[in-house]
């Protein structure tokens, strides 16, 4: 059976979001188009990893890498439980109480995260503790009351297994299953805190995909970049959040609005600009999802989160700091292996 890969998954949830939502066609037409065109990039990507001549047996220290996903682990462990002290509160049960979060140690937080991902795709832990740890560390991550954080753990998790060659197609479907019960639990959980009714997937879908309808039909390019300016600057105290931005142009206030990752470019650079997007984006990830592949290590626990956050964006946009820096180390990855291949091959 075809190896599931992120560009499929990127088109079914993207016409998922469609089917439960009711915006214009044209705006429907264009966010359909940007997923088709991540589809076709992404295979232009894994050609291009082949014409390069990248996979010609490279060889690397895992041992080195998992010593560096440990590290990463302590880290973000660290700001997990600081987090908790700086707030004192539960955010998972209290969600009103994520406000007073330090930032800083929630970002710190995703450290752990990253370092998870990174210990799988470096070591030959057994499947079955594999998956005893993701739950157990789940329970842990969910505290901070972010839902984003603990899909982030599972996907990552399930997608470095499953490129490791660990788990089959079947099994995908099984714990895609899991992923599915655990962010609905979590969604009733929310809601049930906040006092709110309602379906807690497709009325997110349904709010999320309108905010992009009004971004497509009235704000297109009207933000000249300023929405991908407040995502970096924002944690420097220099500006609001993207997503808060987006919800203060709608005149909401009090709460951020996901604009969906297509949502994101137009009311930035407007509709043109989702070619280039969607079409580097689409490149480099396919490039880099051959690389991590072949190499494991931190390539594939990178790969893995970029993997897990890619699709969480098709909600949520690209529009976070720490994000950002994790797809650029993807980046520099694929440089560093690029340049290191041809210095071996200029040696010979």
């Amino acid at each position: 059976m075809e190896r599931i890969e992120l560009h499929h998954l990127f088109v079914i949830l993207s016409c998922i979001y469609l089917i439960f939502s009711n915006i214009s066609v044209n705006s429907a037409l264009v966010f359909l188009f940007s997923a088709v065109f991540f589809y076709l990039s992404f295979i232009v990507g894994k050609r291009l990893y082949y014409i390069m001549g990248i996979n010609n047996g490279n060889q690397i220290n895992l041992k080195k890498h998992y010593y560096f996903g440990i590290l990463l682990i302590i880290i973000g462990f660290i700001a997990i439980i600081s987090d908790l002290i700086w707030v004192r509160d539960i955010p998972l049960l209290n969600p009103l109480s994520r406000r007073f979060l330090n930032v800083y140690f929630t970002t710190l937080s995703h450290l752990f995260l990253v370092g998870w991902a990174i210990t799988i795709a470096s070591s030959n832990m057994d499947k079955r503790k594999i998956i005893i740890y993701t739950l157990i560390f789940s329970v842990l991550v969910m505290l901070i009351g972010y839902r984003t954080s603990v899909l982030v753990l599972l996907i990552s998790t399930i997608a470095v297994l499953y490129y490791k060659n660990k788990i089959s197609n079947r099994e995908i479907l099984k714990y895609g299953v899991i992923i599915f019960v655990i962010l609905l639990g979590l969604s009733i959980l929310r809601l049930y805190a906040l006092g709110v009714e309602g379906n807690p997937i497709t009325s997110r879908i349904s709010l999320t995909m309108s905010v992009y309808d009004i971004i497509f039909n009235y704000f297109n390019g009207v933000f000249n970049g300023y929405l991908h300016y407040a995502a970096v600057f924002s944690y420097l105290g220099m500006c609001n959040g993207a997503r808060t931005v987006i919800a203060k142009a709608l005149g909401i206030y009090g709460v951020s609005i996901t604009p969906t990752i297509v949502g994101a470019v137009i009311g930035d650079y407007g509709t043109l600009a989702v070619i280039p997007y969607f079409g580097i984006l689409g490149i480099f990830l396919g490039f880099f999802y051959k690389l991590a592949e072949e190499l494991k290590g931190v390539y594939l626990g990178i790969f893995g989160i970029l993997f897990a956050y890619t699709l969480i964006a098709i909600e949520s946009g690209i529009l976070d700091i720490d994000v950002i820096a994790y797809y650029l180390f993807g980046l520099i990855l694929c440089i560093y292996a690029i340049f290191s291949k041809k210095l071996k091959k200029l040696k010979r």
